[in-house]
Parts: C-alpha cells; structure tokens; sequence
C-alpha cells in the first residue's frame, strides 16, 4: 500500500513538474533581439497621445503573451509636431537606424511626403508602412492602385473622404434622413482631407453639397473654417440665418469644445450639428464643455461597444492610462495585432514582401472590428469591418450610439436619436 502510495506521489509531482513547465514555456517572457516598430504622432494633439497610449497598450499585451515568433516587440514614438519636415526625419531615423520592420503614420500632409520617402529607402530598408490617421482619397487610389510595385508597403487601416460617398455605407443619406434634415449648413476644415469634399473629384465622385443633394435635402450654406480658428460665433450666425435646420462639421483638427460653448450660447443652438471626428468623440465631452456639447452627434464615439471580448478592457485600461477613444485608436490599437498576424502567418519576420502578401489576405479581429483590405490597401468598410459609428451626448451621463442600427441594438436598443432643441427643454434648469 506505501509502495503504491509512494508510486502515486511520485506520479503527482511529476505531473506537476511537467505541468509548471510547459505553462513557464507558454507564458514565457519573449526573448532575442526585438522587432522594431515605429509610430510618428502628434504627441501634443489629442488623438496623437492617444495613439500613443493605444500601441503601447498593444505591444504590452503582445510582450505579455510571448512577443511574436517567441521575440519581443520594441514601440519608438517620434512626434512630429504637424511638421512635416520633423516627420520626414523622423521616419528616416525609424527605418535606417532603428531598422523598424514597420512604422504607424498620421496626418494626410505627412504621410504623402512618407510615403514618397519610403518608396526610396524600400529596396535597401524593406518595411511596411500603416497609416493609422489620414482620410485623403489620393493617399491609396492615385498610388497603391495606380503604382503597386512602389507603394506596396503602403496600407490605411482607417477611413477615405470617399468613404462619405460609398454607396455601401451610404452615410450621409441614411444619417440625414434619420435626423429628419430638410436643409443643410456644411462647415469644412481647410485641410488636405477635406479638399475632395469642397471640390469632388472629376470622374470619381461629386462635391459633399452636389451629394447630399442627390437625396432631396438643400444644402443652403456651404463655409470653411481654420483648424486653428477660436472665434466660431460669425459662422454659427451664418447657420441660423440661412436657415438650415441642421449642421455637418467636417473635420476633425479644429477645437470641439470652444465650438460646443458658442455654439451652446448662439442663434444656432437648436439646430443639429453632426461632426465627423475629434475631441467631441470622448465620453466625458459633456465635462469638458461644461455641458455645452449636449445633442452633438460625434462619429467614432467612445461609447462601450462590445465588438470582440477585448473592447471594454481596452477601453478601460486607456482611459486609466488618461487616453480617449477617438477615431485614430482602432488602427492604433490593432495595428501591432494586424502586423502580428502577418509574420506568424509566414514565420518569419524579415520577409517583408511575404509579410505584405500576409496582409492583403488575411482578416484580423483583435480588441474591436475584423480588419481586412481591398486592392487598393484600403480598410474594407461595413460591418462586421471597419465601420462607421456615430453616437450622440444626451445628457452629462448619457452617451449612445445612434448609427448605424446593428450597432444601435448591440449597445442601446432602448435608446435613439433626439433633435436638440427637444434635448435643451429636457435639460435641468
């Protein structure tokens, strides 16, 4: 009976030498010389430190799980300052000397210098370039799409100007007619993203006021702003004048906050306004604003979305950290996931024109939407991909999302659009 005990006993700690083994190999911490990537952000801009926050999020829980291929993963952030010169040095500095395999971009003007800088350094420096934040229709259709071979490395796992017009998103109409919009204002950023919307594109795709108005609504204001302007009361003037009964910002550079305060105390205050990125996407925008940005409509909004498993404690672990959901942090946040995917899909983290191929193949779901890209390296659209959410500030604890309907019913199936001027009589006096 002893020997049989002892025999049972020797079996146990065996097993459970075996056991703890195999789970320190598992868990082990990765090892050997590590794979670069770079990120060049505007650390001084919201969504820039956000992006920020969001890969070193990334790469944390990558290292964590064993690294990639058993190696770790190094992030070195360079901020660019919305100089482009700064940014051209600093990618040269990521893929000469740190020998990034790839380096995450932002900002429309910068990246069409990077991406002219990467088609030179990429025969003798292979990498793989991802455009974390950049809207301009030209970056991907006039060069990944008209010039493969040179542009290759180039992907953009983030929204087009074009995306307003495609016709399986059909955002703009569907938007509008579930705002009830009769007649229009348009406030666009002069910037580099926003000059296909001004203008259209010949052959492609008309002006944002000759779309809108395919689908029966007036657009009977059409006006630019500054990124950099503080003074947005002239312009809300205009909006009530022109009698629009809804507002479309587009952009996302300019300050949300000053215009949610005058807007909140112009003639323009009861009329709809809907933008399509920045600082009004925080959940805590109603704080920030001291109440001002109540009824504003914010695309890529920081609401709880359970799209994978991953998505709230992200989300929470980026709020700690003092971050935001803006619409730069889905590409930022699974940028790392996205590279990932692709070298252990080849096992091999030097081949980059089999890491390229890795890319354009394969779908990827990480801590929100499955990411896949088309021919032209751009993100494929419409869930269950990248999508186009927009949510509304209802009150200083209420946030919901208010399109597009799968999305509504995933997070708040209770909850719908409401015209601000009905918010404003519902506010507490």
């Amino acid at each position: 009976m002893k020997r049989k005990m002892a025999v049972v006993g020797n079996f146990l700690i065996l097993f459970m030498t075996i056991f703890f083994a195999l789970s320190s190999v598992a868990n082990a911490a990765p090892k050997g010389e590590p794979i670069n990537m770079g990120l060049i952000s505007n650390l001084g801009a919201p969504y820039g430190a956000t992006a920020k926050i969001s890969m070193e999020i990334a790469v944390q829980e990558i290292n964590d799980s064993g690294g990639i291929m058993g190696r770790p993963v190094r992030l070195i952030v360079e901020d660019w300052k919305r100089q482009v010169p700064l940014a051209v040095a600093a990618y040269r500095k990521l893929v000469m000397q740190e020998k990034c395999l790839v380096v995450f971009t932002e900002g429309s003007e910068a990246v069409v210098a990077l991406m002219e800088e990467g088609s030179k350094l990429l025969k003798d420096y292979p990498h793989v370039q991802i455009a974390n934040y950049t809207s301009a229709d030209s970056i991907t259709e006039d060069t990944v799409c008209a010039n493969y071979e040179k542009y290759k490395f180039f992907f953009r796992p983030f929204s087009r100007a074009y995306d307003t017009y495609d016709p399986n998103l059909d955002t703009m109409n569907t938007l509008l007619k579930l705002l009830g919009t009769k007649k229009l204002a348009l406030v666009i950023e002069d910037i580099a993203y926003t000059k296909s919307l001004v203008t259209g594109k010949p052959g492609k795709h008309p002006s944002l006021k000759d779309h809108i108005e395919k689908y029966g609504v007036k657009v009977v204001l059409v006006t630019q702003t500054s990124a950099t302007e503080k003074m947005f009361l002239p312009t809300f003037e205009l909006i009530a004048k022109s009698g629009a009964d809804t507002m479309v910002w587009a952009g996302a550079y300019t300050n949300h906050q000053t215009v949610a305060k005058q807007w909140a105390e112009s003639a323009a205050k009861d009329i709809d306004l809907l933008s399509f990125s920045g600082a009004s996407s925080y959940k805590n925008f109603m704080t920030m604003t001291n109440g001002s940005g109540l009824g504003w409509l914010a695309q890529f909004p920081e609401i709880d979305i359970p799209y994978t498993p991953k998505s709230i404690p992200f989300l929470n672990k980026l709020r700690a950290q003092g971050g935001g959901l803006m619409a730069s942090t889905y590409a930022a946040a699974d940028g790392p996931f996205i590279m990932k995917a692709a070298i252990e899909k080849v096992k091999n983290a030097t081949d980059v024109l089999a890491i390229i191929k890795a890319i354009e193949t394969q779908e990827v779901k990480n801590a929100f939407w499955t990411w896949k890209f088309d021919k032209c390296h751009d993100a494929v659209k419409g869930y269950p991909y990248y999508t186009l959410v927009y949510g509304q500030h209802q009150g200083s604890n209420k946030y919901v999302v208010v399109w597009p309907e799968q999305i509504r019913k995933l997070t708040n199936p209770n909850d719908k659009f409401i015209r601000v001027k009905e918010l404003r009589k519902m506010a507490p006096k």
